[in-house]
């Protein structure tokens, strides 16, 4: 029979080879159990796609349309999942979030992601229809009704579908940090500008000021953090000396710093320079500890 001595030197031996083999276990196990999975998630719309950027890349998740990804896009160059779309609006960016587009390999990511970025709300409000109808002349009866039914019409009715989108992100990605992002001036205003090319670059900036201060409050009213790039792209737009804007093509085709290969719907779109120096620098400063 084993004395009581002689039980508790053994006990105490075998406990702990056992804590050494649960150790070694541990670390040989880690690599096994640790997720594989991006933690930092890019939503929205072409610019948050990285449209504008540089050559057109395959979808990096399920679409049922061409989204004109780039390798310029912000959530990319900080080693994120690109899930942006040319042409989402904060509905778009909800059926992706709520497994539209999903598969059963990407779907986890939402579950995982400890950060969201979203660029949306210029599609909401048709900011598209506004740049066609008021570029070529500000004045115009066509401006003006684009105007009234983007700022006045459409800019009212963003804020409630930022919350409805904002919620279901919050449900289905329950440890992320959610960002919301502005989007930049599209022109540098000159004096060496003509009348009424500079008439409009004012229109266009101050509607992008007035989207811009709407996403803001719709951040703080949803509890997200919003992240400006305005000041990123001051002296950086269409009319001057370095775009990070792409202008239109007979501007941007003499512009060294405009992609590639361009095509015409990169228009309007931050080039390779303006993601980086623009938005990544932008959203890397808001996401630093």
């Amino acid at each position: 029979m084993l004395t009581k001595k002689l039980l508790r030197r053994r006990t105490a031996r075998l406990t702990g080879i056992l804590a050494a083999l649960a150790l070694t276990a541990g670390f040989a196990g880690a690599p096994a159990t640790a997720d594989p999975q991006p933690v930092y998630i890019g939503l929205g719309d072409s610019y948050a796609a990285g449209t504008g950027g540089g050559t057109y890349l395959p979808n990096s998740f399920p679409a049922p349309t061409d989204c004109r990804q780039t390798a310029s896009a912000y959530s990319t160059q900080l080693h994120g999942a690109n899930w942006g779309c040319f042409g989402f609006t904060t509905a778009g960016v909800s059926a992706v979030v709520n497994g539209a587009s999903l598969d059963s390999a990407t779907a986890p990511y939402l579950a995982n992601a400890s950060v969201i970025t979203v660029t949306v709300g210029g599609n909401d409000i048709d900011t598209g229809a506004v740049t066609a109808n008021c570029i070529p002349d500000a004045t115009t009866a066509g401006c003006k009704a684009a105007l009234f039914n983007s700022l006045a019409v459409k800019l009212p009715q963003l804020p409630g579908k930022i919350k409805a989108m904002v919620a279901l992100i919050k449900q289905k990605a329950p440890r992320a940090k959610v960002v919301l992002t502005g989007y930049p001036r599209l022109f540098t205003v000159s004096d060496l500008m003509p009348a009424d090319q500079k008439a409009a670059a004012k229109t266009m900036n101050s509607a992008a000021d007035l989207l811009n201060a709407t996403i803001a409050l719709s951040a703080l009213a949803t509890r997200t953090k919003y992240v400006s790039v305005t000041n990123q792209f001051i002296n950086h737009g269409v009319g001057s000396t370095d775009p990070w804007i792409v202008g239109l093509q007979p501007l941007c085709q003499l512009t060294a710093t405009c992609p590639p290969g361009e095509q015409p719907l990169d228009m309007f779109h931050p080039t390779a320079t303006g993601y980086t120096s623009g938005y990544k620098a932008a959203v890397a400063a808001a996401l630093a500890p």
